[in-house]
């Protein structure tokens, strides 16, 4: 069963049954507020961190409660609805939900009354938007009473799950009669506890209000029928010490066929002053329009600044569109998403990884999020594994000496490099940016610590230690005792350190150059000589020698991202490469992409972790785990395995063909997943979870521009090495590069996947694949073609600048 589809222009997801099976999200934000709302409205929003300064309530996916609602009351008739059809989910003659690029629009009809209400954040301000109509298609005249809701914690949401009994003590909340709004928060309760005071207020005038919930709701009762809207009026009583909401009432009077509006300007902000002035600013049928407008004409303007245009229009659809727009919500939100409610922060692995993506996209906003990264550098190489700009780094919990996240440090050298890459602003390796812990150093010294730390700290096989985990987060306790290494992570290393020997090559850094080819072809051999099972690549060796994903364990065989990375960094040797591709092809891969690994793990190993104790085929316990795939996308066109890389990528897209049945599928058909439950889970095979918060995104987004569709970036300009389906006879990209735009055609007459027979920039033909840098800000015409004896290798060169004061 379907429960909708994409608009004909694909810009709106339309969902036409609010019972999804799973709640269907859209992430509405700007710079420092974040609205996760579902197709009922439910959710929650927060102010620069998802833990500290969550505005609303939310239970979980299970409930979908609580929500922003429009709870409407018809007293002569006796009827009670909502406008969302949640949380009193009753029959409505007409339903939907329009996920948009910075809104969602949930629009419905009962018994003669049409609404709409249109939710989005503004551009700048904390503050979300709620934008309602109410329209009398009848014969006869219509009152209503209307109740916009919400439920609150305006505080620590973490806290607030482990302790509520004592969290809603400090809970006070009051309705502000200059201002006319509801303001809420918690009394400071630590010396360094800051509060954020959420605000709830209507352009109509306010009749009555309620904050206690427990009146709202009643005892023993829910928010499906409060017994709170049974009186006339809501109590306009403040709540102190206890559960706190939001609720507003006025009376509306509709002659048939008159339709009126009003707005509801919900948010929080850290100063209270600042209140009185933020609802004015919102509190305007004709203001909300006119953001809402903006809001649009923004995400038009930015959605299409890199384009694509090929034979399958679900690519298109998910590069242009949907995983873009995904990329940009997760790399200014990382820290949550409606699948774990109480976290903080954002990951550093996962920060690094979307910086790299969103480069062509939105280089100011990945400028900003590299030099985050390196201030949570330590001055050791290392980095933390998590931090959050209102508390800090996340906590190291291990073992003292052992290492939390070992690989977190290899993913900073990378991001660097595709910066300059993208931007050939190789001054930004002579900036000083501070360590976390102590000292400071220029961009360049940054990475090459990172490099040489993971370098320095290894085993007794030579292979990087472990620590409590590297990229599978759920291998942690392969190293808990400090002794555990890791195959992947040698990997890894070894692709960061040809990075920056090229980039060192470059700067004519001749030094680093030689230093950094000796680690890579050190750890090539250690990899080959102790990594290699017979037929394929291990993941780790724990902290007592035993082999991790060996043919020789029962479980856990024939580790995914081994396989990958080997290629990814070169490691493999050609009499190997083709037993790996073997094992991903034909014992790893089904009809939802590669799993992690196989079989699933069936029961607790202390040696290995917690992954052997997930329900087998859930998430690192041999899922198709979607952010590995997308390595495996980009491993093929290394290896310029076109059909294989594009058979993939389509499997892992979230409209693919064995994802149309959303009652099994379950998760929103939108956007991409974290993972598809495996094989292992039997009947639970092909059920998404975890959507939004992916490092697939990033990865997927480059596979897809710079790799199937070839537009690279290099240090010397922008390669054009396209690796597409034999089938595509043309495509296009179109994207800009260093101050010009380049539209670029790539023309297939001959059937093939790759290799540059010819390619002309404005007419003028082009020796090799690499096209200068213009500069000019104009737009260029691209044209390649490809066909058999073409160029159809990464272009390499070394510049002979030799920058100063970066060592």
């Amino acid at each position: 069963m379907k429960y909708g589809d994409f608009s004909k222009d694909g810009r709106e997801f339309i969902i036409t049954n609010p019972a999804t099976p799973r709640p269907w999200f859209n992430y509405l934000f700007n710079d420092i507020y974040h609205c996760l709302i579902s197709q009922t409205g439910g959710g929650f929003s927060y102010l620069r961190d998802p833990k500290y300064y969550r505005i609303h309530r939310w239970d979980h996916l299970s409930s979908d409660r609580a929500g922003r609602y429009i709870y409407i009351k018809e007293k002569s008739k006796g009827k009670l609805w909502t406008l969302n059809w949640q949380p009193s989910r009753q029959k409505l003659d007409k339903w939907e939900a329009r996920h948009g690029f910075g809104y969602t629009t949930i629009s419905s009809s009962y018994q003669g009354i049409q609404g709409s209400v249109t939710y989005f954040v503004t551009q700048e301000a904390p503050v979300e938007i709620w934008l309602v109509s109410l329209t009398n298609t009848g014969r006869s005249a219509r009152t209503l009473q209307v109740y916009p809701f919400v439920d609150l914690i305006c505080g620590d949401v973490a806290l607030e799950t482990h302790y509520r009994n004592i969290l809603c003590l400090y809970n006070e909340s009051y309705f502000d009669k200059a201002v006319q709004a509801i303001v809420s928060f918690k009394q400071p309760f630590k010396s360094w506890h800051k509060p954020g005071y959420g605000f709830f207020a209507a352009s109509f005038k306010t009749e009555s209000f309620e904050c206690r919930r427990e009146a709202f709701v009643g005892p023993y009762g829910d928010l499906d029928d409060p017994v709170g809207l049974k009186a006339a009026r809501l109590s306009n009583k403040g709540a102190r010490g206890e559960d706190m909401v939001g609720v507003l009432q006025t009376t509306l009077s509709l002659k048939p066929g008159e339709t009126k509006e009003f707005v509801v300007v919900s948010g929080i902000t850290d100063n209270k002053a600042d209140v009185p002035s933020l609802v004015k600013r919102f509190r305007s049928v004709g203001v909300a329009k006119k953001e809402l407008e903006a809001i649009k004409a923004y995400w038009k303007r930015h959605l299409e600044q890199v384009w694509v245009e090929t034979p399958d229009p679900k690519f298109n659809l998910m590069v242009n569109l949907w995983g873009k727009y995904q990329l940009y919500a997760i790399t200014h939100w990382r820290g949550t998403s409606h699948y774990h409610g109480a976290e903080g922060g954002q990951g550093y692995r996962d920060t690094a990884q979307d910086v790299e993506g969103l480069l062509s996209a939105d280089l100011s906003t990945a400028r900003a999020k590299l030099e985050r990264l390196l201030f949570y550098q330590y001055e050791s190489g290392h980095a933390v594994s998590g931090f959050s700009e209102v508390e800090g780094t996340w906590e190291n919990q291990g073992v003292q000496g052992v290492l939390k996240k070992a690989d977190v440090a290899v993913w900073l050298p990378y991001s660097v490099v595709s910066y300059i890459k993208e931007t050939g602003d190789i001054q930004f390796l002579e900036k000083v940016i501070p360590f976390h812990d102590k000292g400071e150093a220029t961009v360049y010294e940054h990475i090459l610590r990172a490099v040489r730390f993971i370098y320095e700290a290894r085993g007794e096989h030579g292979l990087p230690l472990i620590g409590h985990a590297d990229w599978n987060d759920a291998y942690d306790h392969v190293g808990i005792k400090g002794k555990g290494e890791s195959v992947w992570l040698g990997m890894a290393l070894v692709r960061a350190a040809k990075q920056v020997k090229e980039l060192a090559e470059f700067l004519g850094d001749e030094a680093v150059a030689r230093e950094m080819q000796q680690k890579a072809d050190e750890l090539t051999r250690i990899i080959n000589e102790v990594g290699w099972d017979g037929s394929w690549y291990l993941a780790a060796f724990n902290d007592t020698g035993r082999r991790i994903g060996s043919q020789q364990n029962k479980e856990g065989k024939v580790p995914l991202n081994s396989q990958t990375w080997a290629i990814l960094s070169g490691v493999v040797p050609p009499q190997r490469l083709a037993s790996i591709l073997n094992k991903i092809d034909k014992y790893l891969d089904t009809p939802y992409g590669p799993a992690l690994f196989l079989p699933s793990y069936t029961e607790f190993n202390p040696g290995i972790g917690r992954v052997t104790s997930f329900c087998p085929g859930t998430k690192e316990n041999a899922a198709v785990f979607s952010h590995a795939c997308a390595f495996k996308v980009v491993a093929d066109c290394t290896i310029k395995r076109a059909d294989k890389a594009y058979e993939t990528f389509s499997k892992l897209m979230p409209i693919s063909k064995a994802k149309q049945d959303h009652d099994k599928y379950k998760v929103e058909p939108y956007v991409w997943a974290e993972y598809v439950i495996g094989p292992g889970a039997g009947e639970r095979f092909g059920e998404g979870a975890f959507t939004w918060n992916t490092g697939t995104t990033p990865w997927m987004y480059v596979a897809a521009t710079e790799w199937i569709l070839g537009a690279r970036r290099e240090f010397k300009g922008l390669l054009i090495d396209p690796c597409i389906p034999k089938s595509w006879k043309e495509a296009t990209i179109r994207r800009p590069f260093r101050g010009a735009v380049y539209e670029i055609t790539i023309k297939n007459p001959m059937g093939v996947s790759s290799g540059v027979r010819a390619l002309t920039v404005d007419g003028k033909p082009i020796r090799g694949t690499l096209i200068p840098v213009h500069g000019d800000g104009k737009t260029h015409r691209v044209e390649v073609v490809l066909g058999k004896g073409g160029s159809n290798h990464s272009h390499r060169t070394a510049g002979k600048r030799v920058l100063s004061r970066i060592s």
